[in-house]
């Protein structure tokens, strides 16, 4: 049987290769990640502004945790308007501090619950941006960070080599 003949100069060739090659491959993939992560900072950024100058837009939110949950009939603090019309509440005049005819609107805990929950993924996003961030550009910078640790051993090896040499010297 005929097998190749490899020689060691043929293997360190193809082994630089390959590790050239999954440098450049960690390389793409930090920068990738970094950007991701900056693109969904940016996101969660502009959400959080958009929720602060037009906060009717987290009603929807409330509206879906309260088909899901019913919370808000579980929660009632004030009457509703069908214990109003029981009560014949709703036929009787307004004043003009209160056009509704209601003292005040019932209490939603959906509503509060609906705030609280967009703030927290909120967070949980931004949580999560940054560490592919910092994880991108830790992989971007990998080399540069491998080569600095690389030299910090070599320039710590020469160092306890001298202080041995003036022992035994």
């Amino acid at each position: 049987m005929n097998y190749p003949n490899y020689n060691e100069q043929n293997i360190s060739v193809s082994a630089a290769s390959i590790s050239r090659f999954s440098a450049v491959f960690v390389h793409l993939i930090g920068v990738l990640l970094l950007l991701v992560g900056l693109w969904i900072s940016l996101r969660v950024v502009t959400e959080a502004w958009e929720l602060y100058r037009a906060p009717e837009r987290i009603e929807r939110f409330a509206r879906a945790i309260e088909r899901g949950s019913n919370i808000d009939k579980t929660f009632v603090l004030s009457p509703l308007p069908s214990e109003e019309v029981e009560k014949g509440e709703l036929d009787r005049p307004r004043s003009s501090a209160d056009p509704t005819g209601r003292a005040g609107e019932a209490f939603r805990a959906s509503y509060f619950m609906a705030w609280a929950i967009a703030l927290l993924l909120l967070m949980l996003i931004g949580r999560l941006a940054l560490a592919a961030v910092k994880t991108g550009g830790e992989l971007a910078l990998y080399d540069t960070e491998v080569k600095r640790f690389a030299k910090a051993l070599i320039r710590e090896a020469k160092e306890s080599r001298v202080l041995h040499r003036g022992e035994a010297g």
